[in-house]
């Protein structure tokens, strides 16, 4: 997926076309079937984790279509990722004595800390006290970097809702 053009859903709809145009979503993203799903959670899907992933892997399989809404979320997500590389892709990592690399960004610490096998863990931290560390480990360093800037984006949006949140509350009072 270079560019608009290969988001594209295939027109001819059958459940292996709309599977291949779900793993190739997944692919850019670097993201597992877990990590779409977690994604869902984060961005308001009300259902549990295991119907969430159930769903997901039966379309991966072509069992079933995946929905438009699926669909269209991963174009949604593709498109979000590419701005936040354009953003933060040249940031500057510094690598410290036990092999995590840490950075500073918009108020926040990020800290890709090194796992078991070769995997990693996104830990960040805000100036404010505020940690939304990414749940799950990532198999390596370059998707733990664009799993840093989606779980970035999330916090930002979070600490907006908290302060309109906080907002309407003094208003109340």
């Amino acid at each position: 997926m270079a560019d608009d053009d290969d988001i594209v859903i295939d027109n001819e709809h059958t459940a292996a076309a709309l599977a291949e145009d779900l793993r190739r979503a997944l692919d850019e993203l670097s993201w597992t079937a877990f990590q779409l799903m977690d994604q869902m959670r984060e961005w308001g899907d009300y259902r549990s984790p295991q119907t969430i992933l159930r769903g997901i892997n039966r379309a991966l399989e072509g069992q079933i279509k995946p929905s438009g809404e699926l669909l269209a979320l991963l174009r949604q997500a593709v498109r979000l990722q590419r701005r936040l590389l354009s953003i933060y892709g040249a940031t500057v990592w510094t690598v410290l004595g036990n092999g995590s690399h840490t950075t500073q960004l918009e108020d926040f610490t990020i800290t890709l800390a090194p796992q078991s096998k070769g995997r990693w863990r996104v830990q960040m931290l805000h100036k404010g006290g505020y940690g939304p560390d990414y749940p799950r480990w990532l198999d390596s360093l370059e998707a733990a970097k664009r799993m840093a800037f989606f779980t970035l984006d999330n916090a930002q949006n979070w600490l907006l809702e908290d302060a309109k949140k906080q907002a309407r509350g003094m208003a109340l009072s």
